[in-house]
């Protein structure tokens, strides 16, 4: 097995997250990142913008350099022990619908370089998923880490936290074209955050 020097990891990059709005449209959810941080990551074309540009470019890397990482929420409407982060957050990312699509989901279709999905139903990306097993073989090995997504000031923090205790050999990064919150303000705090606690290298783009 060859291993790769780096691990691209894209987080929550999903309709019922990020998809564009226009100005004045409700939020579909409480988790929505809102209009503005949307038209932010996403650009006002969104095959312009930053995350087009950024998956453009990974899927254009060989596989053996770089690992492609989708983390997505996937949640099961019928599971009681989901019924209460539902019920705190309103109905998102339900399996298989529109709302739990990547983004990006259009220009990755047809591709036939390799990407790996992990699906998460909560605040932790490593329990009750298969991403520990995933990493496992690059435990212990000089890593380079790039993590995009929302929201950076909940998933995004704490995978880089899990990310910093779980292998402390990695170099983390994270970009600020190419993360978001509901609120430009915590996401600055964030991303301030995790380079004073966690060392997280971040760029702002």
């Amino acid at each position: 097995m060859k291993f790769p020097k780096a691990i691209l990891f894209t987080q929550c990059l999903q309709n019922d997250f990020v998809a564009l709005l226009e100005k004045y449209d409700p939020l579909p959810n409480a988790l929505h990142v809102g209009y503005q941080e949307a038209k932010r990551l996403l650009g006002e074309m969104i095959e312009y913008g930053p995350v087009h540009s950024l998956i453009e470019w990974a899927y254009s890397v060989d596989e053996d350099d770089l690992w492609i990482v989708h983390i997505r929420d996937w949640h099961d409407a019928g599971d009681p022990l989901q019924k209460e982060h539902l019920r705190q957050f309103g109905n998102h990312c339900i399996k298989n619908t529109k709302g739990a699509e990547f983004v990006f989901e259009p220009w990755i279709a047809d591709r036939k370089r390799v990407h790996r999905i992990v699906n998460a139903s909560g605040l932790n990306d490593f329990v009750d998923t298969d991403l520990a097993d995933l990493l496992e073989p690059l435990s212990k090995r000089k890593i380079k880490v790039g993590i995009t997504g929302v929201w950076t000031e909940a998933k995004i923090q704490f995978l880089a936290y899990d990310i910093r205790t779980r292998y402390p050999e990695w170099e983390i990064a994270v970009c600020s074209a190419l993360s978001a919150s509901s609120s430009i303000g915590m996401h600055f705090i964030a991303l301030d955050q995790m380079r004073e606690i966690l060392g997280v290298r971040t760029f702002p783009s």
